[in-house]
């Protein structure tokens, strides 16, 4: 019957077969003669030796003979051979307790506690009203030397900002640190200025900045925004502020 691959042929074993066995029957043929025809080896030790071991014992130490000599006494410390008296033991005195009735008195080394002070605050006190002063329901008109000043680069304080002129510290480091952030390159000096509020809280975080008054040049609105962004957060409001927030009133023109 024809096949349609070679694969499928099958193929007789029997020849391989025979020829294996007959090669493994030659080896083992050839190894058994060359025991048989090997020559005689010579052997080490006694006939009747053992089978080999030697025993060992474990030693933790060695005895190596030391080298003893005459001892120079001169170059050695040597016990004298004189009895020496047993030192006395010094007997611990223990002072006596203290006279409940005693007065102690005081050591000038010793370390003064400081007294407890109470914290002063710089609280704002109008003066009290003369008999003959004249009163009016109309107020007093705030005016301060912070209000309008020229700031570095333009940067003045408004007149609606309520931390007055007691702190006018205050104002010129806030002024200051604001002006160094703002920016006027590209700007032209034309005389146009923006008006800008914000709030300043107890830790100088400032918020709610918004134009007041616009300039009518974008550019300079929004560079004096940043400017006052940047500048977050300001120095904290001083201990003597009344109020939690201060509201701040802040001109910017280009010098």
């Amino acid at each position: 019957m024809p096949h349609s691959d070679i694969l499928d042929r099958r193929q007789p074993l029997g020849k391989p077969l025979a020829g294996s066995v007959v090669a493994h029957i030659g080896i083992a043929g050839a190894l058994l003669l060359s025991y048989i025809l090997k020559p005689p080896v010579e052997t080490f030790g006694e006939k009747t030796a053992s089978s080999g071991s030697v025993g060992i014992n474990i030693t933790k130490t060695i005895p190596i003979p030391q080298r003893e000599g005459r001892v120079n006494k001169l170059a050695h410390d040597t016990q004298s051979v004189v009895p020496q008296a047993q030192p006395k033991k010094q007997e611990v005195v223990k002072e006596p307790p203290p006279d409940p009735r005693a007065i102690p008195i005081p050591s000038r080394n010793a370390l003064k506690k400081p007294a407890p002070q109470a914290a002063t605050r710089d609280i704002y006190k109008p003066q009290p009203m003369r008999p003959n002063q004249v009163t009016s329901s109309t107020p007093e008109a705030l005016k301060s030397n912070n209000f309008a000043m020229q700031g570095a680069g333009g940067v003045g304080i408004g007149e609606n900002t309520t931390l007055g002129s007691r702190f006018g510290y205050y104002v010129d480091l806030m002024r200051r640190q604001i002006a160094s952030k703002w920016n006027t390159g590209g700007m032209a000096n034309d005389g146009r200025r923006v008006l800008l509020t914000f709030s300043i809280l107890r830790d100088g975080t400032v918020e709610n900045v918004r134009v007041a008054t616009p300039s009518g040049n974008y550019s300079l609105d929004t560079s004096a925004q940043r400017a006052v962004l940047e500048a977050s957060p300001l120095p904290q409001l001083p201990q003597g502020y009344q109020q939690n927030s201060a509201q701040v009133e802040l001109w910017f023109q280009v010098k």
